[in-house]
C-alpha cells in the first residue's frame, strides 16, 4: 500500500490531532480485554486479541475517531506482539493480527478521511508499572527480533509511520527504535513520563536525546504518553529544551487496574474513571501542550472520541 508523508505538515509547522485510548475504548465497548493475566499481575493480552474476537468493533473505533476529527489513527498493534499475544497461545499469529490491525485502520482512514495517518504501534512484550525491570524481559537481542519482525510487517501493511509506545528507560527504547528505523518510515518515540519530569525509570529527557545520539540512531518526534495530564506537563518543557524535532502529548486520564481480579463480563482488570478530565477539561490540557511546543496531541487510555472532538478546535482553531 502507498504510504502517506507524515512528516510534510510537521515540517510546515503545523499541528496533528491523534486518536485517543483504544484498548480503554474496546472495554466500554463490551470487548473482553482481561484475557491472559498473568499470576504475578500484569495486563495479559489486553487489546491485542480483539484483532481475532471483534475486528469489527476496533474498526468502528477508528472511524470514531476519524469523524471527532483526528489527523492520526493507531493501529491496534500495541499488543499484537509475540510476547503479549503469547498469553493467550496467539504468538503465532503476531504477523496475522498485527498486518490484519494495518489493514482495518487503512480501510477506516479510506472510508471516513482518506487524507489521515495511520501510525503502526510497537510496544513492550512486557510492563513495567515503576520502570524498566531487566529481571522480566528477555534478553536485548531477542526484544529486538521481536521489535524487528513486527515492524516489518505493520510497513508492509501500509502504515505511514512506527508509533513506539510505553518506553519507560533509555535501555528500552534503544532496540525499539533500532527496530523501527529499519523499515524505513518515520519514527515517532512514546515515552511515559513522571512527576519529577523524567522517564519512568529516571532519566532525563536531556540524558535520553543525547543515547539516541550516542548509539547513532534518531527519531522523527518524541511524545509523552499514559500518565496523568500533570505528569506530561512536567516534562513537556524539559522535553523541548531537550530535542530540536516535533514533541506531542497523549494522556491516561483514569484506567486503573481493579481492586479485584476479572471476571467478564461482569468485571474487567481495569476500571474506568475519568474524573475531572471532561472533555472540555482535557481539551484544556492540550491547550497548554500545545502553548509548550507540542505538534502532535491526542488521548490515550480512557480518552474517548469526546475527548478528541473537543481537542479538534485547540488543534485546529478556524
Amino acid at each position: 500500500m502507498t504510504t502517506r508523508d507524515i512528516l510534510a505538515p510537521l515540517r510546515r509547522g503545523e499541528r496533528l490531532l491523534l486518536d485517543g485510548g483504544t484498548g480503554s475504548e474496546l472495554q466500554r465497548r463490551g470487548v473482553n480485554v482481561s484475557k491472559g493475566i498473568p499470576p504475578e499481575g500484569g495486563n495479559g493480552a489486553w487489546s491485542g486479541p480483539a484483532m481475532q474476537d471483534a475486528p469489527e468493533v476496533v474498526r468502528a473505533i477508528h472511524e470514531d475517531y476519524l469523524r471527532a476529527g483526528a489527523d492520526i489513527i493507531t493501529a491496534n498493534s500495541y499488543n499484537t506482539n509475540r510476547g503479549q499475544l503469547a498469553r493467550v497461545g496467539l504468538a503465532h499469529k503476531m504477523e496475522e493480527l498485527s498486518r490484519l490491525a494495518v489493514e482495518i485502520a487503512c480501510a477506516a482512514r479510506d472510508h471516513v478521511n482518506p487524507g489521515a495517518f495511520v501510525a503502526g504501534s510497537i510496544a513492550p512484550g512486557a510492563r513495567f508499572p515503576f520502570g524498566w525491570d531487566p529481571a522480566r524481559v528477555g534478553p536485548a537481542d531477542e526484544n529486538l527480533t521481536d521489535w524487528s519482525d513486527q515492524a516489518a510487517v505493520l510497513a508492509e501493511a501500509g502504515a505511514d509511520c512506527i508509533l513506539i509506545e510505553s518506553m519507560s528507560s533509555i535501555e528500552q527504547l534503544l532496540p525499539a527504535v533500532e527496530a523501527a528505523s529499519k523499515t524505513g518510515l518515520p519514527v515517532f518515540l512514546g515515552m511515559h513520563p513522571s512527576p519529577t519530569g523524567t522517564t519512568t525509570n529516571g532519566e532525563t529527557m536531556d540524558q535520553v536525546v543525547a543515547a539516541l545520539a550516542q548509539a547513532g540512531q534518531s527519531v522523527d518526534a518524541i511524545l509523552l504518553m499514559c500518565r496523568p495530564p500533570e505528569e506530561i506537563s512536567v516534562t513537556l518543557p524539559k522535553l523541548r529544551a531537550a530535542f530540536g524535532g516535533p514533541i506531542g502529548a497523549y494522556a491516561n486520564i483514569g484506567y486503573r487496574r481493579a481492586a479485584q481480579p476479572p471476571r467478564f463480563p461482569e468485571r474487567q482488570v481495569f476500571e474506568i474513571d475519568v474524573g475531572e478530565n471532561t472533555p472540555a477539561r482535557y481539551a484544556q490540557h492540550g491547550q497548554t501542550w500545545l502553548e509548550m511546543g507540542a505538534q502532535i496531541v491526542g488521548g490515550c487510555c480512557a480518552t474517548t472520541p469526546e475527548h478528541i472532538a473537543a481537542l479538534r478546535p485547540v488543534v485546529h482553531p478556524r
